[in-house]
């Protein structure tokens, strides 16, 4: 069964629509509160926020004290994405006498949204049912190992450990690579052979990039 759910305060692209179809809960959906961002985080990586808003200090707050997860949605610049993390409080680092907090979290998954209401009688805050994406478990090709270990090579002096498994796994190539949030969006939809040329791609850019500061530094003494 189908329903038609339309959003007030965001637009959602979701398969050129502004209207969504939405499948009600099935089996494999979990239901969390919302917290729409300009992030995206892969499971592992850390960030911090500034709370302020009483719907997500409520959020927050209740979280905390239920030890539960809250998802985040990626805000891109016009629409909200059907993908979003989904965070776990790690520390409070400050509490304002305002009641602002700021806090560390951690991503413990990615996810794909089912269901969002931005409204709700009994919350603050935006709730909604995701599906989890399976972690990622892509094994880098030979030639982004080798296009890695050179530009990771560069930066470490000692070239056996530019080439260790731990620095050449896929989550310490991703972190190296320094992707955007938008590219993130972009990599988790492609397939393991366009997601291998898309790191390929980025170490090759970064080497270009790195030389030329090397060649930088140099004429620099030089003079």
């Amino acid at each position: 069964m189908w329903i038609e759910y339309y959003l007030t305060d965001y637009k959602m692209n979701y398969k050129n629509e502004i209207c969504i179809k939405i499948k009600l809960m099935k089996q494999g959906d979990y239901h969390y509160g919302l917290f729409p961002l300009r992030i995206f985080l892969f499971p592992g990586e850390q960030t911090t926020l500034h709370i302020f808003e009483p719907r997500y200090l409520q959020l927050v707050t209740e979280c905390l004290s239920n030890d539960e997860f809250f998802g985040i949605p990626y805000q891109g610049k016009t629409t909200l994405s059907e993908l979003g993390s989904l965070v776990k409080v790690v520390q409070i680092l400050k509490k304002y006498d305002s009641g602002d907090l700021d806090i560390l979290i951690e991503c413990k998954s990615n996810f794909k949204i089912h269901h969002f209401q931005n409204k709700n009688e009994h919350k603050l805050f935006p709730v909604g049912s995701v599906s989890k994406i399976k972690k990622n478990t892509l094994k880098p090709s030979k030639e982004l190992e080798m296009h890695a270990s050179k530009y990771l090579s560069s930066l470490i002096s000692d070239s056996k450990e530019s080439k260790t498994d731990k620095l050449l796994s896929l989550s310490n190539l991703i972190n190296v690579a320094n992707l955007s949030d938008d590219d993130k969006i972009k990599f988790i939809g492609l397939s393991d052979v366009k997601k291998n040329e898309f790191l390929i791609r980025k170490f090759k850019f970064m080497s270009i990039l790195l030389n030329q500061e090397k060649m930088v530094d140099q004429n620099f003494y030089l003079n």
